[in-house]
């Protein structure tokens, strides 16, 4: 039997559930009456499960300088982050919160990190009922403090924009720039549903017949606020074929929504507004959730990607409570198409120069990431190629498998799984990838409660594999590409064979 790596042995995260100041506001008379629907900038409030409180909030301009031209869910729930006290007295840093206070979508916002977690300047002050500030920062919070200081920080009132801190404004045209853009968008969007959907659901009609019963909602559901019915059980392992440890396929989209999410990228891209390219890896595509489907991928995370994580990794941490995303297409061609796009393109040159057929071995920056073949032009190659778990010691030395592409077939990995994308030989294919993240998990491994992924990171040993090795990502891969020429000189001349 295998020994387990330490990172399957890391202490449990505290959970809305576990924490015992959590559920004292979701238990409380306060998160279920009007008193918080009376304050100023709250739209409506609701106890997602236990531990864990919804606050609609709508406050600051409605201008290119400031937060009011949308609603904004705010979640208040589970183990606030920061420093242990040990820490935080010796380094001067933020001690840890009371609770965690995140915003429940993307947000650029001085003072909120890239989970969407308020840091902690939001307990520096904040105000009691009768509008006086408390007198100390040790005070236990109450949903009332902590709703009036959110709704300070969306008016730029709060600690955040202390002393009008241009930080602040920045952030806040950012935000307003990628509304506006979404907003301008959804005046030519194809499907209404599939951008900017006014109930964020997605149509059964999307999804093959095995998994359509997780997105029948009832008469009462409300993604758009967070209320939702509890999809029904389904074995999930009965609907999974497991192609290696911890690698799993599914068949997932029906050609409609293919062909739909396709037409909808390309719609977008011609109409030449400013998008923000997946990741620094891939050239082509972009991220979906800047152009409107931000709530039919956040329905896509909860109905189906996080519940089944838990089924299929019951051993991970990091994929016990998955609750936000970064979901984006990617599109790869064949170098024969690419180079005539190059040819007849001048104004996304810097789009084109990098070859686009394929993507060098890599692991993502989530905890697990749900791949699904789109199609596009019929193609041949291109698979997806693993090796082994950032951290393990075969890493990059235990090939284990090329998993071919279908369209509307899911691949589902941990996000420490290293892969990389062959290179397509013919035609063009588009992909939609969701990377699903943990804000406890990285909440709590940035200020060292748990570790993070993939860490320790044991000793590699054996000889590594080429197809595992990346140009682009690995530091250290011309000394490994030494070794390797090395070993296979050595090889031959002892009439060994060569090094695969």
């Amino acid at each position: 039997m295998a020994t387990p790596h330490p990172q399957n042995l890391r202490p449990a995260l505290i959970l809305p559930h576990q924490h015992p100041l959590s559920l004292k506001f979701s238990a409380s008379q306060a998160a279920n009456d009007e008193t918080l629907r009376n304050i100023h900038g709250v739209e409506s409030h609701s106890i997602l499960s236990p531990g864990l409180v919804q606050i609609i909030l709508r406050a600051g301009a409605a201008s290119t300088d400031g937060y009011g031209s949308r609603s904004w869910p705010l979640l208040i729930g589970g183990a606030g982050i920061g420093d242990s006290q040990e820490i935080a007295n010796m380094f001067g840093g933020d001690a840890r919160g009371p609770i965690a206070v995140r915003f429940a979508v993307p947000i650029s916002m001085n003072g909120v990190d890239d989970a969407f977690f308020c840091d902690g300047s939001f307990w520096k002050k904040s105000e009691s009922n009768d509008g006086n500030e408390n007198s100390s920062e040790d005070e236990e919070p109450t949903l009332l403090t902590i709703v009036q200081t959110a709704v300070k920080w969306l008016e730029g009132t709060g600690e955040n924009n202390k002393d009008g801190d241009s930080e602040w404004m920045d952030a806040a045209r950012h935000s307003s720039e990628k509304l506006r853009v979404i907003r301008q968008y959804a005046s030519c969007r194809i499907n209404k549903s599939l951008v900017l959907g006014v109930t964020g659901r997605i149509n059964p009609e999307w999804i093959v017949p095995a998994l359509r019963p997780i997105f029948v909602y009832s008469p009462y559901d409300d993604p758009s606020t967070g209320v939702t019915s509890i999809p029904p059980t389904i074995d999930y392992r009965t609907l999974v074929t497991t192609v290696a440890p911890g690698i799993f396929t599914f068949d997932l989209f029906t050609p409609l929504f293919c062909s739909l999410l396709i037409n909808e990228v390309d719609a977008f891209e011609a109409t030449k507004l400013p998008c923000r390219r997946p990741n620094t890896m891939n050239k082509l595509g972009l991220v979906v959730n800047d152009i409107g489907m931000e709530p039919i991928m956040t329905q896509l995370l909860k109905r189906l990607i996080a519940p089944i994580c838990k089924v299929l990794y019951p051993e991970e941490m990091i994929t016990s409570a998955l609750d936000h995303h970064h979901s984006f297409v990617v599109q790869y061609r064949a170098k024969d198409i690419d180079e005539k796009v190059s040819n007849a393109s001048s104004s996304n040159a810097t789009d084109n120069i990098d070859n686009n057929a394929g993507l060098d071995m890599h692991h993502d920056a989530s905890e697990a990431t749900l791949n699904v073949c789109l199609g596009r032009d019929e193609f041949t190659s291109g698979g997806l190629r693993f090796c082994g778990k950032y951290g393990d010691r075969n890493h990059r030395s235990a090939q284990q498998l090329l998993q071919t592409h279908t369209r509307g077939r899911a691949i589902l990995h941990l996000g420490r799984h290293r892969h990389g994308a062959d290179d397509i030989s013919a035609g063009e294919r588009m992909n939609l990838i969701v990377w699903a993240r943990n804000s406890a998990y990285r909440g709590a491994a940035a200020f060292g409660h748990v570790a993070l992924d993939g860490s320790p990171k044991l000793k590699e040993d054996g000889v590594l594999d080429m197809l595992c090795l990346s140009k682009a990502n690995d530091r250290d891969y011309e000394e490994q590409m030494k070794r390797i020429d090395m070993l296979q000189q050595t090889n031959v001349h002892a009439g060994i064979g060569s090094v695969k």
